[in-house]
């Protein structure tokens, strides 16, 4: 029998261990995938005080619980443009005036996002975010102080997936949200008729944490509308939205109409 030489151990030892790290590697569980180190936040709000602009506030940070931690790294308000349709529409101390016409303005959160993690990312490198043309989110919100002079439905915001409306004086229901993927929330009679010719706050709040429901309060009334277990799918992409007319059903606020301000945001920060 040949004999070896001491190259050909060493040959052999090396791979003895090489084979070895290959079988202990593979046997290895495989790491689990880390969850987004980053968060972010969108809210939407008008206030009428001078103009018809609009104003998507965004804030990104490190991921807290699914919010941006406090401070941010970095935040900006974005201008919503609007247009005047219709007939008359107009600012007027410090609130809009519908007299028979509406705005459009043009959205889009999904560009607001990126432009702002892109910004983050110049500031703290790894900073980012992929942002879904749908994102889905498990609370939202919209609030508006209006008078109405007239009864009769007022579609208060319109958004392909979020829409929301008040009927004063109606017997029926005073509060409407429409949200996907549930369609048609609406208010009993239990929240009394609201007065007219007086400032009212409406708000709509849709939470579905162990269970889900829509929370109304009109004025003082409260009531909570149960509802089956869903997250708002919520698109992001460029679209219209509108204040005072809802273009699936064709309504139109009611001239006299007055819209103090509008505040819509899903307070969970999105992105699960």
């Amino acid at each position: 029998m040949a004999s070896i030489t001491p190259a050909t151990y060493r040959r052999l030892w090396i791979a003895l261990i090489v084979f070895g790290a290959m079988l202990f590697g593979a046997a290895q569980p495989a790491a689990p995938a880390l969850a987004s180190g980053y968060a972010y936040y969108w809210s939407l709000t008008f206030d009428f005080d001078t103009d018809i602009t609009g104003v998507l506030h965004v804030v990104v940070g490190y991921n807290d619980n699914g919010a941006p931690a406090d401070p941010p790294i970095y935040e900006t308000n974005t201008k919503v443009e609007c247009r005047r349709s219709g007939s008359d529409v107009s600012v007027v101390g410090g609130a809009l005036k519908l007299n028979g016409g509406f705005l459009r303005c043009e959205l889009n959160i999904e560009e607001a996002l990126n432009q702002a993690f892109a910004a983050c990312n110049s500031l703290v490198p790894g900073c980012r975010m992929g942002i879904e043309d749908e994102e889905h989110y498990a609370n939202f919100r919209a609030e508006a102080t209006v008078w109405s002079s007239s009864p009769g439905e007022a579609p208060v915001f319109y958004h392909p997936d979020a829409s929301y409306t008040i009927t004063p004086q109606s017997s029926m229901s005073q509060i409407t949200a429409t949200l996907a993927p549930h369609g048609v929330i609406a208010s009993t009679p239990a929240i009394s008729a609201p007065a007219l010719n007086t400032w009212l706050d409406y708000s709509a709040f849709y939470g579905c944490d162990a269970g889900c429901d829509m929370r109304y309060d009109v004025g003082l009334a409260v009531e909570s509308v149960p509802t089956a277990k869903a997250t708002v799918p919520f698109d992001t992409q460029a679209t219209a939205i509108y204040i005072g007319y809802n273009p699936v059903s064709g309504v139109t606020a009611p001239a006299g109409t007055l819209i103090d301000s509008l505040f819509v945001d899903p307070p969970n920060y999105g992105n699960d």
